[in-house]
Formats: C-alpha cells, structure tokens, sequence
C-alpha cells in the first residue's frame, strides 16, 4: 500500500430462452396467487393458453427479482457481520473485513496503489526526458504500458502540481464507481426491455434495488477504489462494453477493447476475438483508437520508451507475487508448496522462481486462451456468453490476477442473471456460488494460509471464476442462451 489521499469537508488527502415454472427460489419456484391470472385479461387475439403461458412467465420474472433481493441483502449481512461473529466465537480471532472499504467510499479516502508509480513516471520523466522511465527507481515499478500515464501527463503539463492530480484521480475514481453501479442496472433494464417486447416482464424495482446494492458490494469494485486502483477504470470500460454490445454498438464496444488494452495488454485479446469473430465493426473502431493512443504516447514519450515495455511484458511472464490476493493460478501453487509470501505483502518480494510453476502456469494461460478462443460455440458466435467467456479469461489467464482485477466480471454476472437465469434458463444456485466466490472477501479462509493442501481454498475467487467460466461454456445447451443473442450484429451503429 502507498501513501492514502483523504477528504474532509471539501477535499482531503434475449430473447427467447424457454420459460418453466419453478419452484423455488433456485428457479424451481411455485407461482404465487397473483401468477394464475385469468384469460379474460388477454389481449385481444390472444389465446387462452398464451395468456397463460404469459401469467406463469410473468410470475416466474417477478418470483425470481424478489429471492434476486432477498439473496443479495443476506449476502451483504452475512459477509459483513456473520465472518465477524464466527471469527470471534468459533477461532476467538478476529478477520479481516471489507467495512473499512465502504468507509473510504463514503469519506471520499482511497490510497495511492496505482496513482504512485503511474505518477512518479511522469515526473521522473519530466524531470528526466533522456533517461528511460521503466527503469526509474521508484517506490513500485510501473507495470502499465505508457499509454496508460498519458492523462496523468497531460494533467501536469496543464500546471497541476502532485496533490491537485491526487484529488483529480480521487474524484475521477469516485465518479467510476457510481457509473460502475449505473451501468449494471442500465444493461438489466436493457435486458428486460427486451424480454418485455416478447410479452415478459421489465425490470422491476426489486430487481433494480438487488443489481445496484450487488454492484456497490462487489468486492473487487470498492477494493478497486479504496487502494487506487487504475482498475475501476477498467471496470467501468468492460460494463460499458457489455452494454453495448447488447444494446448491437459495435463500433462503441470497440472502443472500450481498445482502451481496455491500452492500460492492460492481455485485453488485446478482445480484439483478436472480434477478428476471429468476424465483428470488422469493432476491429476497425478498436484498432483505430489503437493507433491514436499508441501515436499519442510516441509523441510524448519517444520510441525507445515505449519500446521498453516488451522488456517490462518479458518480466511479468515469469514473475509475480505469492500473496493470497494474486488469485491465479501462479499465486496458488507458489502458496500450495510455501514459496514465498502468502499473508504479508511487499511489493518488491517475489518467490524464488520455480520451473515447474511457471510452466504449468504457461500451459494453463494456452489451454484458457485456446479454449475461449476455440470452442464451438457454432451459430452463437459472437454473441454475448461467447464475448463473457473471453472477458473471463482475459483476468485469469495471467499470473498476477489481484482481487480487484476480477471488478471486469460483474457485468457479466448481471447479464447471465437477467437474460438466462431470471427466467429460468439454469439452475440459480451454480450462479449463486460462483458470486458468493468472487464477490466476497471470504477472509477466513486465510486462517488456512499454514495448513497443508488446505489453503488452497484461499483461491477461492479463481475457483469461482472457472466456475463461472463453465457456466458460459454451458450457457449454449438448450434454454440457457437467450435466442437473441443468436442474431448476427448488425453492420452499422
């Protein structure tokens, strides 16, 4: 953790998925007195039978926004007062907790995790123009590509000194963060939206209410915030992503690739799927933004520079830390066989390298990116699951994935509730798993950091990520995918 910047009064340092019944909250629910409307309520030229195909559909939307409700508030209790309870009276110790988060939202207090290197480069460069900034000797190395730190430089050319760029990035992380919330319940009312054109139900404010309470409390969100961290950005680029794609903007969903990768190459792999994908709209819009910020930090900071961090890439390949928050796969065997640090963190400690490691942690990043690039999604590709499957992977194919990284997932988690489980396109408790996984700091699971074997539960959100990965995966076997998302995307806006 870095130096932290505080506030006190003003500033401080789709689709037609199969619809049954269920019957319980796990999308087996029965339908409630108002779902057995009678058909006399039809609209005209409607059967009986559709009417009441209607009535159960309608019943079974507004069933599941009520247990989508009820899960998410016992979720938050649960999480924030139930770890607490156990830890005391069951290990009488105490656990780390994300409450302290949700304060420094509310109090306008972040860190500087991101924001220290990314600005000592700048002034190291400026200060410096000759010398090469990766190999300034800072508090932490910048590991971002120097189209990152493009904004930050413009800020201080423009005669911002440290702090008023600290309060700017404070204020910009803040604002991310309520559009990260916004956007989420903006892609579940463009879901239900279109459900309701095929005689479903829109959005309710149940279901709105549980999308913006599961977004602020997603874990990797307000942690992004908290340390600050570039990755609030990132989440906001890959929820506006999500959004567009369903909403068929494919030049705008571009863009957000594009800017995605600019911060962090691996997103590059976005790009490389819409080529594969045939979606020449976002490749062209992609590639384009590309091209403006790549000749953007060129200008700025000369070739050489930029060259430099394929050298930085090279590094990151075949290092990274074994502390508990690095949820990849290099992070759990590093920890599994006790090879550097699990529960304490410095930012320049690294675990001895190991062979063996870093080559099953390369063959897993091949079968991940080859699996999502690969499978035959048939007719379904390019749809919405497919772009998902490969926005998961491009978290937890690297080897250095922190718990904030995995922020990206969220609106993937809002799309497959709304647009296949909602209706009752797959059994709701595997989704709920795989967000009690990654949503959550599940913190006592640390108290496992000395055990043998065990603490490989501290993975846990890697675990739920594959889980979620399969759940995408399976998402094209019968009602699970939304028929809409089998139509091509359009060529245009």
């Amino acid at each position: 953790m870095h130096g932290n910047i505080e506030m006190h009064g003003n500033i401080e340092m789709q689709d037609n998925i199969e619809m049954r019944p269920a019957r319980d909250c796990n999308n087996r629910m029965q339908l409630d007195k108002d779902g057995t409307m009678a058909a006399s309520g039809r609209a005209p030229g409607e059967s009986e039978a559709d009417a009441g195909a209607a009535s159960r559909s309608e019943a079974t939307v507004g069933r599941g926004d009520r247990c989508l409700l009820l899960f998410i508030l016992l979720n938050i209790l649960a999480v924030n007062a139930g770890f607490k309870l156990i830890a005391h009276f069951v290990f009488h110790s105490g656990v780390d907790e994300m409450r302290v988060r949700y304060w420094d939202f509310l109090h306008f207090h972040q860190f500087t995790d991101s924001w220290t290197p990314m600005l000592g480069s700048v002034n190291y460069f400026l200060a410096h123009p000759d010398l090469a900034i990766y190999q300034a000797k800072l508090y932490d190395t910048l590991i971002y590509p120097l189209t990152s730190i493009l904004p930050l430089l413009w800020m201080k050319q423009a005669g911002m000194g440290d702090a008023s760029v600290l309060r700017g990035l404070l204020f910009a992380s803040w604002l991310a963060v309520v559009a990260v919330v916004a956007v989420q319940v903006l892609i579940a009312a463009r879901i239900a939206a279109t459900q309701n054109s095929t005689g479903r139900v829109g959005l309710s404010w149940r279901g709105g209410v549980a999308t913006a309470f599961a977004a602020f409390f997603f874990m990797p969100i307000t942690l992004a915030f908290s340390l600050g961290q570039a990755q609030i950005f990132l989440d906001l680029f890959f929820s506006l992503l999500v959004l567009f794609w369903i909403e068929r903007r494919e030049r705008a969903a571009g863009v957000m690739m594009a800017l995605l990768a600019m911060v962090k190459p691996q997103f590059g792999l976005l790009l490389l799927w819409s080529a594969l994908r045939r979606r020449w709209n976002a490749l062209a819009a992609g590639v384009a933004t590309l091209a403006v910020g790549g000749a953007a930090s060129l200008a700025a900071f000369g070739v050489r520079n930029n060259l430099d961090y394929l050298g930085v890439l090279s590094g990151l390949s075949r290092k990274a830390q074994s502390h508990y928050a690095n949820q990849s796969i290099f992070g759990l065997l590093n920890r599994a066989i006790f090879n550097g640090e699990n529960l304490p963190y410095h930012p320049y400690v690294y675990p001895p390298f190991v062979p063996w490691i870093y080559h099953v942690t390369l063959a897993t990043t091949v079968v991940l990116i080859l699996l999502a690039l690969a499978y035959p999604w048939r007719e379904r590709a390019g749809g919405m699951a497919d772009l998902a499957t490969i926005g998961v992977v491009c978290v937890i194919a690297t080897p250095m994935a922190w718990e904030h990284h995995y922020g990206v997932l969220l609106p993937i988690f809002v799309w497959l509730w709304f647009a296949v489980y909602r209706s009752g396109g797959g059994r709701a408790w595997t989704l709920a798993l795989a967000w009690l996984l990654i949503a959550d700091f599940l913190s006592p699971f640390n108290l496992l950091a000395a055990v043998p074997v065990a603490n490989i539960l501290q993975s846990y959100m890697y675990f739920g990520a594959l889980l979620l990965l399969g759940l995408l995966l399976r998402s094209r076997e019968g009602a699970m995918e939304p028929a809409s998302d089998l139509l091509p995307l359009p060529e245009g806006l």
